[in-house]
């Protein structure tokens, strides 16, 4: 997804689309920060600085998500989630507090509220992924999962007369990896996988879970879905420490 925040709410109000997480925050430096995390994260994203404001983007279309500050210009952010949670129509929607306020009498009142997740600024990014994840899916990922382009080189034989396939990780995140490729190998598989990050090699051996082929209708892009059965903490670490560079990366701090 590319790298866009469209200010609420006048494009949303046109456009009346849905599946996004809605960001409410009076203050500037972090609404732009977080939202950019967001879009970075994967995630359609859309930005508004006052609770009205916010309420006006539900009455055009209905959030997956809503994630506020608690200290807003006029309406509270406390006031938007009791507002939310007593509405039949609207309490079903996930709102996460992430707030300046360290007032632990606060989270409790918002926790009591209905909140689902209450996160004191400032959060690491895969903390706020994860809280995302938790309260929006069935099966919440762990590890952010980063789109990303990355040389690899993978063990096994390729399809006959297919040499110069060229093979790159699409896909990587603390647990595995998403390998481009038009020679997958066969389910289950364990493979010696050498990915390149910042021009150092990392060595891992990882089974293939899945595999993506090219067919008729809409494009998906084709290859095989890793996950690492044998990485060293060093090279966990390393892959950890690009993911959240990439995600934070010529971020004002919070």
């Amino acid at each position: 997804m590319a790298e866009r925040a469209i200010n609420a709410p006048d494009d949303l109000i046109q456009n009346r689309k849905n599946g996004f997480a809605l960001l409410v925050d009076g203050y500037v430096r972090d609404l732009f920060t977080t939202g950019m995390i967001l879009q970075r994260l994967q995630y359609d994203v859309y930005i508004v600085s006052t609770a009205e404001d916010a309420l006006r983007i539900i009455d055009a279309a209905m959030p997956a998500l809503i994630i506020t500050e608690l200290s807003l210009p006029q309406m509270s952010g406390l006031e938007l989630l009791v507002r939310m949670k007593h509405d039949p129509e609207l309490k079903s929607i996930p709102l996460i507090i992430h707030t300046g306020t360290q007032d632990p009498n606060r989270e409790k009142l918002c926790l009591a509220s209905g909140c689902s997740c209450f996160l004191k600024k400032p959060v690491e990014p895969d903390a706020l992924y994860s809280a995302i994840q938790r309260v929006t899916e069935v099966t919440p990922r762990q590890h952010i999962r980063l789109r990303i382009l990355l040389p690899a080189r993978v063990s096994g034989p390729a399809a006959p007369g297919d040499a110069t396939n060229t093979e790159y990780v699409s896909e990587i995140s603390e647990n595995g990896i998403f390998v481009c490729t038009m020679s997958p190998r066969p389910i289950n598989t364990v493979l010696n996988v050498t990915v390149m990050i910042h021009s150092i090699p990392v060595k891992v051996k990882a089974t293939i879970l899945r595999i993506v082929a090219i067919g008729r209708g809409q494009f998906t892009e084709p290859g095989m879905g890793m996950k690492f059965v044998d990485i060293s903490s060093t090279d966990r670490e390393l892959i950890r420490n690009f993911i959240k560079g990439y995600i934070i990366k010529d971020m004002p701090m919070q």
